[in-house]
């Protein structure tokens, strides 16, 4: 049994019954207004993301297409955290910053060319010549300018330090990796157990780059791993498909793209003249498989490795050119 509303129930003050029509105009101006909000929101989200990037003077050396030069820092300054400055150095014992990861992307248009430059290589510097690694000490200039000699031009330069690598990663909920062996290296904090694809968090995979002195499981023993000079260089570029792959998958998660957004922002040093829109087309870029530049081997048991015509051919088969 059902109560008989009133007569005057559901009816305006006119006396009439509101229409389906007016309803759904309401509904309509709700989602609008609430859309505009959203965009407002992402608007000044935006700015406020671009506002904590910091930018620093540079002269770029232009080339033919694009080219982003991405620099990994080496400094003590600001270490990630849970890392203790007594496992990797001081500021004081360990002055200063080094270009302790470099990696090219090339953009002709038409294909995508990213190669991974081997920090140690010897490049022509205003006192004669030196380590690319070390130009980096005498700022983002020298460095351009290094890699110019080397017939690479930068149109484009990115930096990040440790602690920012190692919380953009954490943003992204980690990174898939390979590891050929089980591999440790207490200095570098790396310790991982098994060999094979797994996930590992920010200051996993920045041990991983930063290792120097690893050791493999080999029958049950831990055992010096075989000397690669380019052990280094290659390690980061497959952390750079990992980090691309990441990405990739963040975008299904906004909620992940928004923390992995406002991490780099925080973590990211960017020339003068790029945009924050050109940094967005950047981390959504498909990278591809990730080369690492063929240099010299050490000379005399030294660190230095000089480039070679193999080099050359490999800077001119990208597509790059400082002569633009």
């Amino acid at each position: 049994m059902t109560d008989d509303l009133p007569a005057e129930a559901g009816r305006s003050s006119s006396g009439r019954l509101p229409s389906r029509r007016a309803a759904v105009r309401r509904r309509s101006w709700l989602a609008a207004g609430s859309l505009l909000l959203v965009a407002g929101a992402l608007v000044l989200d935006a700015a406020v993301l671009a506002a904590r990037v910091d930018r620093v003077p540079v002269e770029l050396r232009e080339g033919p297409g694009t080219t982003w030069v991405l620099i990994g820092e080496d400094s003590r300054a600001d270490l990630p955290t849970g890392m203790a400055a007594g496992d990797v150095g001081t500021p004081e014992q360990v002055p200063g910053s080094r270009a302790d990861v470099v990696l090219v992307l090339h953009s002709s248009g038409e294909r995508t060319t990213v190669l991974s430059v081997p920090r140690d290589v010897v490049v022509s510097t205003p006192t004669g010549g030196g380590r690319l690694a070390l130009t980096w000490l005498d700022g983002p200039q020298a460095t351009v300018d290094a890699l110019c000699s080397l017939g690479i031009p930068t149109d484009h330069l990115v930096s990040v330090d440790l602690a920012g690598f190692a919380a953009v990663v954490d943003a992204l909920g980690g990174l898939e990796v390979d590891v050929p062996a089980a591999v440790r290296d207490p200095l570098a904090e790396l310790d991982l157990a098994r060999a094979g694809v797994q996930h590992v968090d920010g200051r996993t995979a920045l041990a991983l780059v930063r290792s120097r002195q690893p050791e493999e499981l080999r029958a049950d023993t831990w055992v010096p791993a075989p000397a690669d000079p380019d052990v280094r260089a290659r390690t980061a570029a497959g952390l750079v498909q990992a980090l691309s792959a990441a990405a990739d998958d963040a975008r299904l998660r906004p909620w992940r793209l928004q923390a992995t957004a406002w991490a780099a922002s925080d973590a990211l040093t960017v020339d003068e003249g790029t945009s924050a829109g050109e940094l967005a087309a950047l981390a959504s870029a498909d990278l591809g498989p990730v080369s690492v530049l063929p240099v010299g081997d050490p000379v005399n048991g030294t660190l230095a490795r000089f480039p070679t015509e193999e080099t050359a051919a490999a800077v001119a088969a990208a597509g790059l050119s400082c002569d633009a």
